[in-house]
């Protein structure tokens, strides 16, 4: 089991742990600030370094349990590094990056109010798909309110819930197909907004601490894909 030190700090950056597994082209540690693909983010990547050898991780992924992650390398690794300490070390402007993009899909959908079929979160661009009436989908205005609420600099929190209490909060859940991470029967909630809420929704991925963070956010193609399916791509500008 491995400790999932990024959903308390998602800005921890560097870390020590120890390597508990390994094999041909993957480590796996006691803890780490590595985030595993999921919920359309993609896995960090990043360095393992230990007493004079170093491992590009490549990517991360979830192995059989929410607590097993894997650091895929890049190239083979020596087996005598189990029970080794190292050190751990995250491509921080890609994890910035995802960490801003994912935050501002949460701004998109704060502005559509309908059911998400479907979503993928990029470096630069990410799209979200939902249910709607394409006739609600005003892109100008949409890219007006996305202006004010990044220079309005609300806050965004994450906080943990019981798996119950989640149930019992079923408009918590805006995903069609996807349900969220639940942990030793807790859920992540992220909310933007403080005395007035902007977007609150079960999430485990990383996010900023506040929409100010977010740069040059704008809408670019709404697309469609079926009767009622529409998906809006978000993009950072050049």
């Amino acid at each position: 089991m491995t400790e999932l030190l990024f959903n308390d700090d998602a800005y921890l950056k560097k870390t020590e742990a120890v390597i508990t597994h390994v094999n041909q082209n993957s480590i796996q540690l006691d803890r780490t600030i590595f985030y595993a693909e999921s919920g359309g983010q993609p896995g960090d990547q990043g360095e393992i370094r230990l007493s004079g050898q170093s491992y590009k991780v490549i990517d991360t992924q979830k192995g059989n349990s929410p607590y097993e992650i894997i650091h895929l390398i890049d190239g083979e690794i020596d087996q005598s590094i189990i029970g080794k300490k190292c050190e751990l070390s995250i491509d921080w402007a890609l994890r910035q990056s995802h960490m801003k993009m994912h935050t501002s899909c949460h701004i998109l959908c704060s502005l559509i109010d309908a059911l998400i079929t479907g979503a993928s979160v990029g470096a630069q661009k990410s799209r979200v798909d939902f249910d709607v009436d394409p006739a609600l989908l005003d892109k100008e205005a949409m890219n007006q309110q996305i202006e004010e609420i990044i220079k309005s600099n609300l806050p965004v929190f994450t906080k943990q819930i019981s798996g119950d209490e989640f149930r019992d909060n079923p408009h918590l859940a805006k995903g069609a197909a996807v349900s969220p991470p639940v942990i030793n029967n807790k859920v992540q909630i992220v909310q933007i907004g403080d005395d007035k809420i902007l977007d609150i929704q079960a999430c485990g991925g990383t996010h900023v601490r506040s929409t100010g963070e977010i740069e040059g956010l704008e809408i670019g193609k709404i697309e469609n894909k079926g009767k009622r399916n529409r998906r809006v791509n978000i993009r950072f500008k050049q």
